[in-house]
């Protein structure tokens, strides 16, 4: 399709550069235009002696995108470069926009992400290979097209087809005259398109004009971005403040959406094994932090005993348990556990593969942490199999471990109360049981080792699970130390 031309005129469309405000943004004007005071996320922004052209200004741009050249006292020269050196100063509060020749919605939007954000369109020289930034990740916000990158104080959002076809020319190193050929818009409009998104850090510019196999870009050799993959940069970057506009923290997002769920999962049922509980006092296994700590090892060989279900109680008892009992008629359920759990959501929940274990059948089991039971799964055995053979593999052992612990999270007792580090605190819960149980099992004299990942679907079918819902987080294995003391650790 040929670019867009105005009817009547072979002259290139202009492009026409847009401003408003973000949208949150609120304007109060003090008395006899004393001041502006602008009212955003970031804070207040107070604006003295603004004048008539700007307080026209920001009355506009609260509304929509606009043109400048249409607010009254800006024809003259001086005029507009006072208005636009007072814009440059509303850091992280002006939206800027590519307009459309037709006069309906902009065809891209720049959106601040962060206070300080100021946007400096950057023009691509003739000839220079560019391209998108393998960090940068386009999504749907449900109502226009959104990119996105970790390296970028801003978000791209493509209201029209038009601007997102940009996008797929940009996948790989092309020039603007050869991506603008491609377009259904004027030259100058592409070009407007890609100099506002070279600004916003998610399009490189080659260093130097090559052909497109030739072309480097900075992020190819930068020290500090060749260790990260897009996945786990996007996943630093979103679960932490600072970076980004989201809702963060304790913000109830699903409150009056969705029911909270349960503080206490409701045991699936089966045939029900109460464990051993330690007796009261102190265990005479029981030894200083510091020598535990000190001892402390990953241990990839397994007695051929195994366990007995005397140990699995104890180890279950105190890393895992609820030590509140259940009060019928109180008004709460108990949870408290013996490790910590943001916001007490202990969102974590433990089922046990058996390898080999005294006292109880090879199989897949439930641990109810309220009644400090098992409960019996039906899975297949090829299942439970597959699982310690995983497991087996994961650690480089020579034989299927004794038992394997896997720890999956019930995802919404986190995300119904925190926006943004849901899914990282989860990581951090999981991290700190696993420690517990590395503390228990050194002190006990068992032989314990955590696993660096599982395959979630394979568990999730073990244990009947919907992996949307709840799935494994974190594995773990444990054993009785093997007769001949020749211990295998790594770490």
């Amino acid at each position: 399709m040929p670019p867009v031309q105005p009817q009547g005129s072979s002259a290139p469309t202009p492009s026409i550069e847009l401003w408003s405000l973000r949208e949150e943004t609120l304007l109060e004007e003090l008395p006899e235009g004393s001041a502006l005071v602008l009212h955003s996320r970031w804070g207040a922004l107070r604006i003295p002696r603004p004048g008539t052209v700007l307080t026209e200004t920001l009355r506009r741009m609260l509304l929509g995108p606009v043109q400048l050249d249409n607010v009254p006292g800006v024809d003259e020269l001086a005029a507009r470069l006072r208005l636009l050196q007072a814009l440059r100063q509303l850091t992280g509060l002006v939206v800027r926009s590519v307009g459309a020749p037709d006069g309906e919605r902009p065809l891209l939007s720049v959106v601040p992400t962060v206070t300080g954000a100021r946007l400096d369109p950057v023009p691509v020289p003739a000839g220079h290979m560019m391209r998108l930034s393998r960090f940068a990740a386009l999504r749907s916000s449900g109502h226009d097209m959104v990119l996105e990158s970790p390296l970028s104080q801003f978000r791209a959002v493509f209201a029209r087809p038009e601007a997102g076809w940009l996008i797929s020319s940009l996948s790989r190193p092309v020039t603007l005259e050869r991506a603008a050929a491609r377009m259904p818009l004027a030259a100058p409009v592409v070009g407007a398109l890609v100099s506002h998104l070279v600004a916003t850090g998610m399009v490189e510019v080659a260093e130097q004009p090559t052909a497109p196999h030739d072309a480097v870009f900075p992020e190819d050799h930068d020290p500090a971005l060749l260790p990260w993959s897009a996945d786990d940069l996007r996943f630093h970057w979103s679960s932490r403040p600072g970076g980004r506009d989201g809702d963060f923290g304790a913000t109830y997002p699903l409150r009056g959406r969705q029911e909270e769920p349960p503080r206490l999962k409701q045991p699936p049922s089966g045939p029900r094994i109460k464990l051993p509980r330690p007796g009261p006092g102190v265990p005479d296994w029981d030894t200083s932090l510091t020598e535990v700590l000190e001892r402390r090892r990953s241990v990839r060989d397994h007695g051929s005993t195994g366990l007995t279900l005397h140990q699995l109680g104890e180890v279950l008892h105190r890393s895992l348990r609820v030590r509140e009992p259940a009060v019928p008629g109180a008004p709460h359920e108990p949870q408290r556990r013996p490790y910590p759990s943001g916001g007490a959501r202990y969102e974590l929940e433990c089922y046990l593969t058996v390898g080999r274990c005294a006292g109880l059948e090879p199989g897949a089991y439930y641990y109810d942490p309220l009644d400090h039971a098992l409960i019996r799964l039906p899975a297949r055995a090829q299942l439970t199999t597959a699982l310690l053979d995983e497991a087996q593999a994961g650690t480089g052992m020579s034989a299927q471990p004794a038992l394997l612990l896997t720890l999956t999270a019930r995802f919404a007792r986190v995300s119904w109360k925190y926006s943004g580090l849901a899914y990282a605190l989860t990581l951090k819960h999981a991290g700190v049981v696993q420690q517990t149980l590395y503390l228990l099992a050194t002190g006990m004299g068992l032989a314990p080792c955590a696993l660096g990942t599982g395959t979630t679907q394979l568990s999730a079918e073990a244990f009947g699970l919907d992996w949307r819902e709840e799935s494994a987080v974190g594995e773990f294995i444990l054993g009785a130390l093997p007769e001949e003391r020749e211990v295998s650790s790594r770490d």
